[in-house]
């Protein structure tokens, strides 16, 4: 089956998501992760970085330039205001890294983009964001190596969750049995078989022995009213407390997949150990993005 990621060697060529991606890719993008910060070498050093990034991305933009700094790699803004495939069919070979709010922007601009030119998805709408997924996968392997004897259960907003869906997908490849989804029918995905998840019916049927949970953020500016009648709701059926993640397996893990906010996706008691994982999860994925920029690098 063709998959633009990879090349005719099946070789990393792109990353534009964790789907379809053959697990010895990602194994190898973990394990590049865990190696310390250093330049590369050889024709890698002179591979241009091209940071396609919307104007408020400040802190994204920031990290990408930092990742490629340690490699010894040059990172520049691109000007993308008369279209992305233009810009992209005119660009000279290195690494596009690409944020955009619409979903299959990535793909989009890889069919365009010219001879030699690698992308690197960094949040395409709500399709795909494959470093933070890794990201939250490293954070989980370190706590429980043996994945294929694992119950994950995410809950909350999945149809609009780009990490979330890169997640379920990294986590199948990579050996967890067991995937579940819970929340409003109306912020579950079409299709979420496809996925690798089983969509349980309400927040106790998916933490039931599960040995990790992934609270999903929930913008509610933008669903409320469309898709959920209140944030009170949503809190009651399904926020995640200390007591009701004593249904979950003894010592199971709970991971945030983003910013979540106490008394709405988590409750202050269950908040409390956030804050540290939040900055072990951001610095794997500052690992990561240097990972998946050097292994770009090399295949240029």
């Amino acid at each position: 089956m063709f998959n633009p990621q990879l090349d005719r060697r099946g070789e990393l060529l792109h990353l534009l998501d964790t789907e379809g991606m053959p697990r010895r890719l990602l194994e190898r993008l973990l394990e590049a992760a865990d190696a310390p910060p250093a330049p590369l070498s050889g024709p890698a050093v002179g591979v241009r970085v091209h940071l396609c990034l919307p104007p408020a991305a400040d802190a994204l933009r920031a990290a990408y330039a930092g990742a490629a700094r340690d490699l010894g790699l040059a990172a520049k803004p691109l000007d993308a205001s008369a279209g992305l495939a233009r810009a992209a069919s005119a660009l000279p070979p290195g690494i596009l890294v690409l944020r955009h709010a619409s979903s299959g922007a990535a793909d989009c601009v890889r069919r365009y983009a010219a001879p030699g030119l690698r992308v690197l998805n960094a949040g395409d709408g709500a399709h795909a964001d494959p470093l933070p997924a890794l990201a939250l996968a490293r954070a989980l392997r370190r706590r429980r190596p043996e994945l294929f004897n694992l119950t994950v259960a995410l809950v909350g907003d999945l149809r609009h969750s780009a990490v979330g869906r890169s997640l379920a997908h990294a986590l199948t490849t990579l050996g967890v049995p067991e995937l579940r989804a819970a929340g409003p029918g109306t912020l579950l995905p079409e299709g979420a078989a496809q996925l690798g998840v089983r969509v349980c019916p309400d927040r106790g049927s998916a933490l039931a022995g599960a040995d990790a949970v992934v609270a999903l953020p929930l913008d509610i500016e933008r669903v409320n009213g469309a898709w959920l009648p209140s944030a009170r709701e949503y809190a009651h059926f399904w926020g995640l407390s200390a007591g009701m993640l004593r249904q979950a397996a003894p010592g199971a893990l709970l991971l945030p997949a983003g910013p979540l906010t106490p008394g709405l996706e988590v409750e202050a008691d269950a908040a409390a150990a956030l804050p540290l994982l939040h900055e072990e999860i951001a610095r794997d994925e500052q690992a990561l993005r240097r990972a998946a920029l050097g292994l770009l690098a090399e295949a240029a």
